[in-house]
């Protein structure tokens, strides 16, 4: 099985461009911020959103193409949607919610529900076929909705934002359940997210949507490792400098010189992690070959950690311990120096 894709599509003000490949077995996890094109994209594989231009295959199946005039219906399609807020029918049980799919493809009534009925009990659910959505979990209307949209045998599973309508207590746990129920599942399988964590957790390949387009995809690794716009780098929580690296060191498009060790020339990168950065009230003697003056615009407590916005000729985050936050008694609008070595600094060409 396998997900090949060309979506050209308009929406208001988003002109949707982008190309996927999904194989058999794979969970590809879509990010992007708010607006980028993510849910347009998920509603354009169902069949909710016909394209403009393009096509959208699986295996070899089309299933939109309107240069040939090919449109499959969304209740015709081989896909399975696990949507955001569950969308699960309020008036039913948990059993009949997961029937629904079948019934309304013709099934008779006993083998729909006995199949629902295999399938809640494979998300562990067993006990709770009579239960109404009002009387479930938050992770258990999860769970619901997910064996609901197996239940047809889907060959392509969607998944908007599976786990944002639970808390963050809940989240964790059902993230770990629903890694296991996606391993199960022999089909391609699209994870439509904002939370780099459910990346982390649930994803092969990640694909990066900004403006309406893939701006960069790859193994979580591999983006980690050389993000390409400021948004990845924020995602993955570094820092990242683009400018031209000559003789002098990298030059950004705003003049500021930063002394780099690199063995190449021309438009680069730079990733700098924010535990590589040494915050200071006034610039020390040190052996760093970089240190740039600014202001604290954000303090961010995680854990034992706090990650230290400053904004200046670059704007930079350093991560501290909370101790060292304590003894320098930082506060948003205090001056600061910040450091960092030469050796610290990552390029790339861009």
């Amino acid at each position: 099985m396998s997900l090949r894709a060309d979506v050209d599509v308009r929406v208001g003000d988003l002109h949707l461009r982008l190309d996927l490949d999904v194989a058999d077995g794979e969970v590809l996890a879509v990010l992007g911020p708010n607006g980028a094109g993510k849910t347009t994209l998920l509603r354009a594989l169902a069949g909710l959103v016909p394209l403009d231009a393009g096509h959208i295959t699986v295996d070899d199946l089309v299933l939109d193409e309107p240069g040939r005039g090919l449109f499959v219906p969304p209740e015709r399609r081989p896909i399975g949607v696990v949507f955001q807020q569950y969308l699960l029918f309020e008036h039913l049980s948990a059993l009949d919610n997961v029937a629904f799919g079948l019934r309304a493809r013709g099934v008779r009534k006993s083998e729909a529900r006995s199949a629902a009925d295999r399938h809640l009990a494979a998300v562990g659910l067993a006990e709770r076929g009579d239960a109404r959505p009002a009387q479930l979990s938050g992770g258990q209307a999860q769970r619901v909705a997910l064996a609901r949209a197996l239940a047809t045998d889907p060959r392509l599973l969607l998944l908007d934002e599976p786990l944002a309508a639970l808390d963050v207590a809940t989240r964790r746990q059902v993230r770990r359940d629903l890694r296991h129920h996606l391993d199960g599942f022999d089909g391609v399988r699209v994870l439509v997210t904002h939370d780099p964590v459910d990346a982390y957790a649930l994803a092969d390949r990640v694909a990066i949507v900004d403006g309406g387009a893939i701006v960069q995809s790859g193994t979580i690794a591999e983006i980690t490792a050389h993000p390409r716009s400021r948004y990845v780098a924020e995602l993955v929580g570094t820092n990242l400098i683009v400018g031209e690296l000559g003789a002098s060191g990298l030059v950004t498009p705003d003049g500021v010189e930063i002394a780099v060790v690199a063995d190449f020339a021309g438009p680069a990168f730079a990733i700098v992690r924010p535990q590589s950065i040494t915050l200071a009230r006034r610039a020390a003697d040190t052996s760093a070959r970089n240190t740039f003056h600014g202001v604290v615009d954000d303090i961010d407590r995680i854990g034992d950690r706090v990650r230290v916005g400053v904004a200046g000729p670059l704007h930079l985050t350093a991560e501290i311990t909370v101790a060292a936050l304590e003894s320098l008694a930082l506060r948003p609008g205090d001056e600061i120096a910040a450091s960092l070595k030469a050796t610290d600094i990552e390029t790339y060409p861009a």
